[in-house]
């Protein structure tokens, strides 16, 4: 069967003048979407269909829908529930209706809105904009619950979501990333088009994708992009823009969430010249923000029995105000939610832990390449004892990889099942990974801590008392350092860890040197697990990027990655060294030695550097966004799709499926080859 759906992005131009807003606008438009997921065929015959409408209006007004073409069924049942509202001196509502309808057939139908039209008070119409005060809107999804031939299972849609409305002062050209995932695993490409204007700001139609297969199902997504008469003071992020800060998590990513457990996601955010304001979110409904510090907040929501093995775009926006309440706000960022229903039990006795978890659909998903930590024996195979609806695995206290460890309280037994690859050392693609452990009682307590390491200091002959820093820091700016008292410090996988090394010395013109850097899972530089992130001089890790500093600093970033196997944290150690600046055959003179290149080290010149020092920090904590034990995450897929030059948006959305191809990593320069 053809995999292909279409999203289709409108896009309509709004201004900042009291002039383009209506009179009465109370029920007009600013923008919404819809979504689908199959809920199953029924005993007697008949399916079910599950319609998530989003809309955003000026007076939290829904309009309803109608059917457009094919059989439409039944609806059985619809909630609905508020979102959020208004952002700094703008007033809007975005709704959530949650609709089911049940169908005697799976043949495609459509479903268009609205069903009802009022000139007065803008019902069936967007918001007045520089096109037009009376522009009627409507919202159509083609909705095909088609048998996939690939999985055997019913289509389901793309989900995405997007706020009803984004802001950009008039000077400053912005780009919005829009995060779209496909539960089916099918690659999305989207179509842009613009309806016609008057102004010489408008877009112009610009298709990303053509292809000859019809497309299996269309679904919008419309938003609108408000253009403030303000000019920003600077356009760069962290001035004015609020920027995100850890333990924010990156843009696009997929979380783990479970049913009836609060999905927590930490946002934090700054900017040097005004101050935030507000954080404005779109999700699925029974989202919620709290606000817990001057820049930091914490977005909430509880999945139900009804969102198992759904998928839910988290989208926000960092608000801030300058002294003159001129409103900035920060990049879009989203999220997937991925809910699972992890009902782990574990049964221990004095030979053997038994581990049953129930299957859920990133379990099923990844089921065939599932294993303990011990993959190569044959005795400690998952299928032996599992069955249709759980993952079982019975595991010796000595066999299968599990670990022995002890503290003065207990001995504990430890184990994994996971979908990692065992033949590799890291990873940035959060996989299945269902840790458990049984702990037989000691006596006594245990108390664990983490200490920020304060400078390294030396003293050498021709260089006299001279410091190394390693710190974290905050953004790629490097004004702020991670506070000491804050370690571990908290990170996602994928997020950018930006740090510095810096040497302070009385001796002038001198320069540093980081000649390695790897990291290892406990703070032991000499660990039997390590990765390489810079050897010889040259940049190994291909997310490395190295940014400009001063002779005496080096400041470089790189996605953040796990361990494979049940490593919480990380540690960098790197090896440094201190030169006299512009002296030739020094090592800092070399720079990057490739392996194969046969240069010759040198000797040290007794005056002209100091020997190698090893200096670390740590630990970088994997931040976990639930309390299960359980966490897996599946791949996601961003795109970055609309570059706002100036003018206030209005956006519809439709998406083309294919076959999702593996995701890629923009190569960096280095000065060696891997």
């Amino acid at each position: 069967m053809a995999s292909l759906t279409l999203l289709l992005l409108h896009l309509l131009l709004l201004a900042s003048a009291a002039s383009a807003w209506a009179t009465y606008p109370y029920y007009r438009y600013y923008g919404g979407s819809v979504t689908f997921t199959p809920k199953g065929t029924k005993s007697h015959g008949t399916y079910e269909v599950e319609l998530r409408n989003k809309q955003a209006t000026y007076f939290c007004y829904q309009n309803s829908y109608t059917c457009y073409y094919g059989n439409c069924g039944s609806q059985t049942q619809s909630t609905s529930a508020g979102i959020a509202k208004n952002s700094y001196g703008l007033n809007w509502c975005q709704n959530e209706v949650v609709t089911k309808r049940k169908l005697n057939s799976n043949r495609p139908f459509a479903i268009r809105y609205p069903t009802y039209y009022n000139t007065q008070y803008g019902q069936g119409y967007w918001i007045a904009n520089t096109r037009s005060s009376r522009a009627g809107w409507s919202m159509m999804a083609h909705v095909d619950l088609g048998t996939r031939s690939d999985t055997g299972e019913s289509n389901r849609s793309p989900v995405t979501t997007m706020l009803p409305i984004l802001r950009v002062p008039q000077n400053c050209p912005r780009k919005f990333n829009m995060t779209v995932f496909d539960p089916d695993g099918d690659q999305i490409s989207p179509t842009t088009t613009t309806a016609p204007t008057t102004t010489t700001a408008a877009p112009t139609t610009t298709t990303y994708h053509q292809s000859s297969i019809a497309p299996l199902s269309k679904l919008p997504l419309q938003f609108s992009v408000f253009v403030d008469a303000h000019h920003a003071p600077s356009c760069l992020d962290g001035d004015y823009f609020p920027t995100f800060l850890s333990p924010t998590p990156s843009n696009g990513v997929n979380l783990p969430a479970f049913v009836n457990q609060t999905l927590q996601i930490k946002v934090r955010s700054s900017a040097q010249y005004s101050t935030i304001h507000d954080l404005i979110i779109s999700g699925p409904k029974g989202i919620s923000k709290h606000r817990i510090s001057t820049e930091q907040y914490i977005i909430k929501w509880t999945p139900t029995e009804n969102e198992l093995n759904d998928h839910f775009p988290i989208c926000f926006v960092s608000e801030a105000r300058d002294i003159h309440n001129r409103v900035y706000q920060s990049e879009l960022r989203c999220v997937i939610a991925d809910v699972a229903h992890y009902e782990t039990t574990v049964t221990c006795n004095e030979t053997t832990i038994t581990v049953e978890v129930e299957k859920s659909d990133l379990i099923r998903r990844n089921e065939d390449n599932l294993h303990l930590n011990d993959f190569t024996n044959p005795a400690c195979n998952l299928t032996r004892h599992s069955n249709s609806t759980h993952l079982v695995a019975v595991v010796s206290l000595n066999t299968c990889g599990t670990r022995v460890e002890e503290d003065n309280d207990n001995i504990i037994f430890k184990n994994e099942i996971t979908s990692a690859d065992p033949t590799q050392i890291i990873s940035r693609q959060h996989d299945v990974e269902i840790a458990f452990s049984c702990a037989y009682p000691k006596r006594t307590n245990l108390t664990l801590g983490y200490k920020h390491k304060n400078p390294y200091a030396f003293s050498e002959r021709g260089f006299g008392a001279f410091t190394f820093q390693f710190e974290f820091f905050q953004s790629q700016r490097f004004r702020n350092q991670i506070d000491a008292g804050t370690y571990p410090v908290e990170v996602y996988l994928k997020q950018m860890i930006f740090m510095q090394i810096e040497a302070t010395t009385s001796i002038p013109n001198t320069e540093l040197f980081v000649e390695s850097c790897r990291a290892t899972p406990y703070d032991n530089p000499n660990s039997r697990i390590s990765y390489t992130i810079i050897e010889n001089g040259c940049v190994k890790d291909k997310t490395v990027q190295v940014y400009p500093s001063s002779k005496s600093q080096f400041r470089f970033g790189m996605e953040a990655f796990e361990f494979i196997g049940a490593h919480d944290e990380v540690y960098i150690t790197c090896s440094v060294i201190l030169c006299e600046a512009g002296m030739p055959d020094t090592r800092c003179s070399m720079g990057c030695i490739r392996s194969n290149s046969g240069t010759n080290r040198g000797k040290r010149e007794a005056v002209a550097q100091t020997s190698r020092h090893s200096i670390s920090q740590g630990p970088l904590h994997l931040a976990k966004t639930s309390d299960s034990q359980a966490s897996g995450l599946s791949l996601n897929l961003g795109m970055n799709l609309v570059l706002i030059a100036g003018c206030l948006l209005v956006c519809g959305v439709v998406v083309y499926r294919s076959r999702r191809s593996k995701a890629k990593y923009q190569l960096l320069p280095t000065s060696d080859t891997d």
